[in-house]
């Protein structure tokens, strides 16, 4: 199996935490699971899945004493960012799989990604790949020429999920903005070093989650929700095996 660390960063999931971590756990060898102050159900569930490739660990400022000086107690934008650095510092693997707690993988869509991990140019830092978001219900999601995201020369409901860990890779910016950079420039930026892999995996972002602790994310979230519009019905055998 090609070996491969999952990075999650989580607050207040615990509507989808449990089928996303589901849905990669058989394909990657460690999971960082790093909650940030959830009050939901969220950990519980986390910690129902009885597997040693999650590594969970609560992420309060006074628990991760290398950022924490910067923050005085509090989970902020900037904190966010310096954790996706912290675990970049963690990984140990050749590549990691970016997943946030509302995105669930079909398996053959996931093994097409890490295939092309394995199979990837020398030159490549990261793959770019499709999402269906999911609209109403995960039963439908919004058509692709929908998607506004520009990577290098792809548009459309686009993200980076596996990314090459390189000497100078860091995230910079504030969440829910930030970016991966490698000597200096967004890996967004960097057509040479991407390449286009046609596979998906179902973004939830448009549903309803679990509770809200703040403003910045009250105010992010409700700019998520589209219950007005119509999605593309998903066929039986598209949907990912742990929402079945």
């Amino acid at each position: 199996m090609f070996p491969l660390t999952s990075h999650t960063i989580v607050k207040n999931e615990e509507n989808w935490i449990k089928p996303a971590l589901l849905s990669v756990i058989n394909q990657v060898d460690r999971l960082l699971v790093w909650d940030t102050g959830s009050t939901d159900k969220t950990i519980e569930l986390i910690k129902s899945i009885e597997s040693p490739k999650i590594e969970f660990k609560q992420c309060g400022p006074v628990r991760l004493p290398s950022v924490a000086s910067r923050h005085r107690g509090q989970v902020d934008r900037q904190y966010l960012v310096d954790l996706r650095n912290e675990q970049i510092r963690e990984t140990k693997t050749d590549w990691f799989l970016l997943l946030d707690g509302d995105e669930v993988w079909p398996k053959k869509n996931l093994l097409q990604l890490i295939k092309a991990a394995e199979q990837a140019k020398p030159q490549t830092l990261a793959l770019v790949n499709r999402t269906r978001n999911a609209v109403g219900d995960i039963y439908h999601y919004l058509p692709d020429e929908k998607g506004h995201y520009q990577i290098g020369p792809w548009r459309g409901h686009l993200n980076i999920r596996a990314i090459k860990k390189v000497a100078d890779l860091k995230v910079v910016g504030e969440y829910p903005l930030e970016t991966y950079t490698v000597g200096g420039r967004a890996l967004q930026d960097m057509p040479e070093s991407l390449e286009f892999v046609d596979t998906w995996y179902l973004h939830l972002t448009h549903l309803r989650r679990s509770g809200w602790l703040n403003s910045w994310q009250v105010v992010d979230r409700l700019k998520k929700f589209k219950f007005w519009q119509r999605g593309i019905e998903m066929k039986p055998e598209e949907l990912p095996e742990v929402l079945r």
